[in-house]
C-alpha cells in the first residue's frame, strides 16, 4: 500500500471557483491520477505543506493570494522543491508576467477556456517525468542500502581474518614439522586473498554510495609505477614486465589509490597475458598516460563492452570477485581521468589509463551499472 502510495503521481488543482474545480477534476480523473483540490492559494500552502505532487494547476486571477504570490509561497516550501507549476489564465499572460512567473519557477500555461488535448497531453508528459523520478529514488535508494550492506559484511569478516592470520602464523612459527608448517602457510596465503576480496568489497561499497575517496599529494608517476611492478614481479617471478617510463611524470593524484589501480592492471595482464608484458608512462595531451600491453589471446567482443562493469570476471573464472577492473575504472573517475581498454588478434591486449595531472578535488560518483 505503501509503495502504491508513493509512486501514485498526483495533481493539486487550484482555483477558486468551484466549478473550474468540478471541470478540472473530470477532465484529469480519466488518466487515473490522484486529484486535490483548493479553492484559494492558502488552501493550497497548506495542501504542499503535507504532501507530495506530481504537478500543480494554478489559477491566476484568485481573491486575497493570486497565482503569482501563490507560486511564491510555494516555492519558499522546503519539500515542495523542483515540483512542476502550470499556470491557469483566463487571457494571455504579458511577456513581463511570464518572467514573473518563470523567474518564479513556473513550468508552463494554459489558457481558458481550456482545451481538454492540450491540458491532458501536457498533465501526461509531467506525471511520467514524476514517476520516473519516484523510480530512480526508489533504485538509488535500495542500491545505498545494499552498499551499506555490503561495507559492514567486509567490514565484519576483518576480525575472524585476524584471528586466522595470528593462528597461523604462530604455527608456521611453533610447528616442528616442514609439513605442518606448510599447511600453515596455505592458510596465510588463503587470508591474504581473502583479505584482498574483503578490501574489493569495502571500495566497491565506497564507489557505489559516495564516489572513490581521493587525497591528492604531489606523485611521481614513474617511480610509483616501478613499485608497483617489482610487487608484482616478487609475487610471480616467472613473468617478466617491461618498464619505460619518457621522461618525468608528475603530478597531484592520490598515491595509494593509483598504486591500487597499477596493481589491479598488473595483476590482470599477469593473469590472461601470455609471455611478455610491457609498461609504459609517459605524458599526453596534457595528461598522464600509463599503458599495460600484455600478449595473448584478445578479449571476446561480448565482453570487452562490460569488462568494466562489477563482478564481471574473465573467461578463466578464478578465485576474484571481479571487481578489480571496476575498481580501476573508479579510481580514475575519481581523479577526473579514465581507463579504456584494447584487444585483437596478434596485437595482444592493452588497457590505457588517462589522468589528469590535477586529481579532481571534489569527485562526482559514477552511475552505479543497472541503476
Amino acid at each position: 500500500m505503501a509503495d502504491r502510495q508513493e509512486s501514485e503521481a498526483r495533481i493539486l488543482a487550484v482555483d477558486d471557483t468551484p466549478a473550474n474545480l468540478i471541470a478540472l477534476r473530470a477532465l484529469l480523473e480519466p488518466l487515473g491520477h490522484g486529484i486535490v483540490t483548493a479553492e484559494s492559494g492558502h488552501e493550497a500552502l497548506a495542501c504542499a505543506a503535507e504532501s507530495e505532487f506530481a504537478l500543480v494547476l494554478l489559477d491566476v486571477m484568485m481573491p486575497e493570494m493570486d497565482g503569482f504570490e501563490t507560486l511564491e509561497h510555494l516555492r519558499a516550501l522546503p519539500s515542495f522543491g523542483g515540483t512542476p507549476v502550470l499556470l491557469v489564465s483566463a487571457y494571455e499572460p504579458p511577456a513581463q508576467a511570464m518572467e514573473r512567473a518563470y523567474a518564479m519557477g513556473a513550468f508552463d500555461y494554459v489558457l481558458k477556456p481550456i482545451a481538454p488535448a492540450v491540458l491532458q497531453a501536457k498533465v501526461a508528459v509531467y506525471t511520467s517525468l514524476y514517476r520516473r523520478g519516484v523510480e530512480l529514488r526508489r533504485r538509488g535508494a535500495a542500491l545505498a542500502a545494499k552498499d551499506r550492506q555490503i561495507a559492514m559484511l567486509a567490514h565484519d569478516l576483518r576480525s575472524p581474518l585476524t584471528a586466522i592470520r595470528m593462528i597461523a602464523e604462530s604455527q608456521v612459527r611453533s610447528e616442528p614439522s616442514e609439513r605442518s608448517r606448510e599447511l600453515s602457510r596455505r592458510v596465510l596465503r588463503a587470508a591474504d586473498r581473502m583479505e584482498a576480496m574483503t578490501e574489493e568489497l569495502l571500495d566497491f561499497a565506497r564507489a557505489g554510495s559516495t564516489g572513490m575517496p581521493v587525497t591528492p599529494v604531489e606523485v611521481d608517476l614513474g617511480a610509483l609505477c616501478r613499485e608497483s611492478v617489482e610487487e608484482v614481479t616478487a609475487g610471480h617471478p616467472d613473468r617478466s614486465i617491461d618498464v619505460e617510463i619518457a621522461g618525468t611524470v608528475e603530478g597531484k593524484w592520490d598515491r595509494e589509490r593509483i598504486r591500487q589501480a597499477f596493481s589491479n592492471l598488473l595483476v590482470n595482464a599477469v593473469k590472461y597475458g601470455r609471455g611478455r608484458i610491457a609498461v609504459r608512462v609517459r605524458l599526453s595531451s596534457g595528461y598522464a598516460e600509463s599503458q599495460i600491453w600484455n600478449d595473448g589471446d584478445p578479449i571476446p567482443e561480448d565482453r570487452m563492452a562490460r569488462i568494466f562493469e562489477p563482478f564481471e570476471r574473465g573467461a578463466q573464472g578464478g578465485a576474484g570477485l571481479g571487481l578489480g577492473l571496476y575498481i580501476v575504472r573508479e579510481i580514475a573517475r575519481s581523479h577526473g581521468g579514465g581507463v579504456r581498454v584494447e584487444s585483437a588478434h596478434g596485437r595482444g591486449t592493452t588497457f590505457t589509463l588517462r589522468l589528469p595531472l590535477q586529481a579532481a578535488v571534489d569527485p562526482q560518483p559514477a552511475p552505479r551499472a543497472g541503476a
